[in-house]
């Protein structure tokens, strides 16, 4: 299912129509339930996924962002990442600065940010996604692995949710 709007951007639209009151209360109405059902088609979806690996060092050594070859990985688009021209990056989470491909690291938490501690902090996952997932400065949006793998950075394996469906998805409150 492709993504919805989320309930305040519909709600923004109805307001700036000029359908009357009671149409645009049964138009959000009706919204509200069809992102409920969107929201829960995609929770089932992505809970049913798992790491592709249970332990630790064999989902390092399979994950992209940590292979350090020079040449393109096979499949792999390069872009300019929109924060920082300095920056580009892969759609399978490699990242080079000034056109060197950077190491990355493991942050200690299962997500990975580059090893370099004078370059960007940013999570690998982030820079994926303002390049190649449309994410903005500021738009509150929260990026989901699908895979629920945080070393598995590729475009596919991300999703970008708002911060109620992140949190309904994992079954807990998300910061």
């Amino acid at each position: 299912m492709d993504r919805i709007l989320t309930y305040d951007a519909m709600k923004e639209n109805l307001n700036n129509s000029d359908m009357d009151e009671d149409l645009k209360g049964y138009w959000l109405h009706r919204h509200n339930q069809r992102l409920k059902q969107w929201c829960d088609e995609l929770k089932e979806r992505l809970n049913n996924y798992e790491p592709l690996f249970n332990d630790l060092d064999t989902r390092r050594s399979v994950s992209p962002s940590f292979n350090y070859q020079e040449h393109n990985l096979k499949g792999e688009i390069w872009k300019e990442f929109p924060l920082d021209k300095d920056y580009t990056v892969s759609n399978l989470g490699r990242i080079k600065y000034k056109g060197v491909i950077q190491k990355q690291k493991d942050d200690k938490v299962q997500y990975v940010t580059l090893a370099d501690a004078s370059l960007r902090k940013d999570y690998i996952y982030d820079f994926v996604a303002y390049t190649f997932l449309g994410k903005k400065e500021g738009d509150g949006m929260h990026v989901h692995h699908i895979t629920n793998d945080g070393y598995y950075n590729t475009e596919e394996n991300l999703v970008l949710l708002t911060k109620d469906e992140h949190s309904y998805i994992h079954g807990f409150e998300v910061g």
